[in-house]
């Protein structure tokens, strides 16, 4: 493990939510979630395309792996957008903000990242797309500017738009005229353009896909009856190689915006994370997209970070979380934080004992013979201690880990997630429902400290843009 020494400036004493300066020197902070990224699809993980491997499809970010740190075992605490970033900004598991429904609202009563470093001096600036990050969802608290034009309401074709080059206007308008350079900074850039529907535009549309790949029609993905588990491989070949092309494309803009950043000379004094809110599932455990359980394909993440001074790649195999962000995030910059947070700082020594934990609300929509829709929900939690990894499925209102509704994995030797090992070890999966009802209950006790942030006050346009989205059923 690297010592703060040896990461950029020397760093002052602790300091609590309520300082109000930060210490000479103080990195600046760029973070960068690129949405649904799957780590078998980035370089630097040892992703390639099936269809055409001999093609890079994240070169600008395999180029930055090899100067900054790589955590190899990261992992979202969920499956979907708006609760993973929510976990990002406050440190804290999904039932510790309860921000983990499609119209729910971040609390304004939960301390975040921006809020902290705002107090503290810093500039706080956030560039993003898609509908989860706009202001109704208040993940934009404590930034001083929040950009989320690049996610404004779009029509039915929602999955269709594209945004990577109005991100990348806004990030830069940010850099080049609206940064105060008397203070240090804090740049979040969301980009969605990842997203399904995959659509990318020329030369990305063909640049993966393979001699046996079949086209179809991506369109509509999420409903697409033509995009099924029985699907021939070809067309399913097809499918993964649009999905590639979006990423491609993506990674284009980022590199665009690590060349402003070291034309500009605020490369190197920077701390720079890359990262992702969750994967993507391509019928994997037989479902498509994400936001429907906490299999391995949607829930581990690339996490790469670049600290201050660092010239040097260097690779991190312990299992670590996104709600470990703001901890080490407010350790670079001489702070901790003086209220709960469930994450711990990637800069401490490695602790053994530790568990992740994973939420997901998932809901499903049914429409009735009289053609009412009926939305049911599903409660999806797993805990990951040590080399093992357990998945529980109930109903709502089930209490968490009671029934048959476990999956035991062993990770390393089963990083897909594929055999349930509970039935032959059943002492192992018995100790990990212990464990989840346990760190559930301490997230859920922190929760009480706060207020329920409600729900976001969305308009009708928005609401129906996000059933589009197939984010609230038919």
């Amino acid at each position: 493990m690297l010592g703060l020494a040896a990461l950029g400036p020397a760093l002052g004493p602790g300091l609590g939510c309520g300082a109000a300066s930060v210490p000479p020197g103080a990195p600046d902070i760029v973070i960068l979630t690129l949405e649904s990224l799957r780590t078998d699809h980035v370089g630097a993980y040892g992703g390639r395309s099936p269809g055409r491997p001999e093609v890079p499809i994240t070169p600008e970010i395999d180029a930055f792996a090899t100067r900054a740190t790589v955590y190899e075992d990261a992992h979202s605490v969920t499956s979907w957008t708006l609760a993973s970033h929510a976990s990002l900004f406050t440190g804290l598991y999904p039932a510790g903000h309860r921000t983990d429904g499609p119209r729910d609202r971040l609390a304004d009563s939960l301390p975040t990242l921006a809020e902290v470093l705002a107090q503290r001096g810093y500039q706080t600036a956030g560039v993003v797309s898609g509908p989860y990050l706009r202001r109704t969802h208040n993940l934009s608290q404590g930034f001083e500017h929040w950009d989320d034009s690049s996610a404004s309401i779009t029509n039915k074709l929602a999955h269709d738009d594209v945004t990577n080059p109005r991100m990348q206007e806004g990030l830069q308008r940010f850099l080049e005229q609206e940064r105060d350079p008397e203070r240090p900074f804090l740049l979040f850039g969301y980009f969605w353009d990842p997203h399904h529907d995959f659509l990318p535009p020329p030369p990305y549309d063909r640049m993966f896909v393979g001699e046996g790949a079949s086209p179809i029609d991506l369109r509509g993905f999420d409903t697409n009856a033509a995009i099924h588990p029985g699907m021939p491989p070809e067309q399913l070949a097809y499918v993964l190689s649009q999905y590639a092309g979006e990423i491609r494309w993506t990674d284009l803009h980022v590199g665009r915006l690590f060349r402003l950043l070291q034309e500009l000379s605020l490369w190197d004094n920077s701390v720079i994370v890359v990262t992702s809110d969750h994967g993507e599932e391509f019928f994997d455990h037989g479902e498509k997209g994400h936001k429907n359980n906490l299999y391995a394909e949607t829930t581990r993440v690339p996490l790469i970070v670049k600290y201050p001074g660092q010239v040097e790649g260097r690779r991190e195999a312990r299992p670590v979380s996104l709600v470990d962000l703001l901890p080490t995030l407010l350790a670079l910059t001489g702070g901790s934080a003086d209220f709960p947070v469930h994450g711990r700082s990637l800069l401490a020594e490695p602790d053994p004992e530790r568990a992740l934990l994973y939420e997901l609300r998932a809901l499903r929509y049914y429409r009735e013979p009289d053609g009412a829709v009926e939305a049911r929900g599903d409660r999806w939690y797993a805990v990951r201690g040590g080399d093992w990894k357990l998945v529980w499925r109930g109903a709502e209102g089930e209490v968490p880990g009671s029934g048959k509704g476990s999956q035991l994995f062993q990770v390393a030797a089963d990083p897909d997630e594929r055999a349930d090992l509970a039935a032959r070890e059943p002492q192992q999966a018995a100790a990990l429902r212990r464990r989840l009802v346990t760190e559930l209950e301490h997230a859920r006790r922190d929760a009480e400290r706060y207020p329920r942030g409600g729900p976001a006050e969305l308009s009708a346009e928005e609401i129906e843009q996000l059933r589009e989205l197939g984010y609230l059923g038919p």
